[in-house]
């Protein structure tokens, strides 16, 4: 099984996060506004990728990657 790119993650909650606001926007009061609904949707694809990269222990989670780090390079 092949791990979640985080980068993808990080570029869905962006668009959500950009729709959100698009949404919410009210002209006038500046570009600035309502910042965490760009944030947060952010920081939460992030934490549902690790999570499930975790979950599922593959990319950095998985046991062997984990062992050679440990191990360290020789």
């Amino acid at each position: 099984m092949k791990p979640w790119n985080m980068k993808y993650g990080i570029a869905l909650g962006l668009v959500v996060g950009a729709l959100l606001w698009w949404g919410s926007y009210v002209p006038g009061e500046g570009i600035f506004q309502n910042l965490q609904l760009l944030i947060v949707p952010v920081a939460t694809a992030i934490v549902v990728v690790s999570a499930r990269n975790r979950r599922k222990k593959v990319g950095p989670y998985d046991p062997e990657v984990i062992v050679r780090n440990k191990r360290g390079r020789k």
